[in-house]
């Protein structure tokens, strides 16, 4: 089974080839943030990648914005995506922009902004493709194992991250923060751990690399995480491919 896994954000893109063992990993940080000219740069990556004209069984494709909210399906249900969308993050954005990807496991849908240029390259590129938000991608990931244990997800991308915590086979917190240094993460997160009286209970915190994050950015966030005292007995550490194994699972 030969899968592409795709990670894409207006900043950067990572295009992942998998083939039983053999797995082979392209990064690209975007030049020009026009819509065409994504297109073009997209279609110069992938002959400059080699994977231009090889054919994959299954192509998985996510999109990662800082605007993304989770809603209750059955308020989702009593509404439209347009209205909750409006409702949250105001009027500039445009209706056709505006989708959602239904969670069923959870009881919720995960409403978000994808700009039309998105699925335009790649329902024409790979017309088999599957299309969802990052966030979606993470949920699936996490109550794909064990998730009894307290455990904190975050994803780092250059200028903002997503942020999951679960419990309980229970999805009990997920939003989206921008940041502009990385002690800006660490102070959400325990800012949240606080709010939700987790500060001093044993879990796990993972650390994944989103789309266009860092090696530094990465490895200064592990280290800062680890030198913390209300964490001393949290397990933290980074998983690189947490997003490409989620990806997957929606296939």
């Amino acid at each position: 089974m030969k899968h592409l896994s795709v990670e894409l954000s207006e900043v950067a893109v990572r295009f992942t080839t998998s083939m039983n063992d053999v797995v082979n990993h392209y990064a690209f940080l975007f030049k020009d943030k026009k819509d065409h000219s994504y297109k073009e740069q997209l279609e110069d990556f992938i002959a400059e990648c080699g994977i231009k004209n090889q054919d994959f069984d299954e192509q998985t494709i996510s999109w990662s914005t800082i605007r993304s909210t989770l809603v209750p399906a059955n308020i989702f249900g009593e509404s439209n995506p347009e209205k909750i969308y409006r409702l949250c993050f105001g009027e500039e954005t445009p209706k056709d922009h505006i989708d959602y990807n239904r969670i069923p496991e959870q009881g919720i849908v995960n409403l978000f902004e994808i700009p039309l240029w998105v699925k335009s390259f790649f329902v024409i590129k790979y017309p088999r493709s599957i299309i969802q938000h990052e966030g979606s991608h993470v949920i699936r990931g996490i109550f794909s194992e064990p998730s009894f244990k307290l455990k904190t997800t975050l994803v780092i991308y250059n200028d903002f991250f997503l942020m999951c915590i679960s419990k309980e086979n229970k999805l009990q917190f997920y939003t989206v923060f921008d940041y502009h240094f990385i002690d800006d993460i660490v102070y959400h997160l325990m800012f949240t751990l606080q709010q939700k009286e987790y500060l001093k209970e044993n879990g796990a915190i993972q650390i994944c690399p989103g789309v266009g994050s860092s090696a530094e950015q990465i490895s200064e966030l592990q280290q800062k995480l680890q030198s913390l005292q209300d964490l001393k007995n949290a397990t933290i550490t980074v998983n690189t491919d947490f997003i490409t194994n989620s990806q997957k699972l929606c296939v």
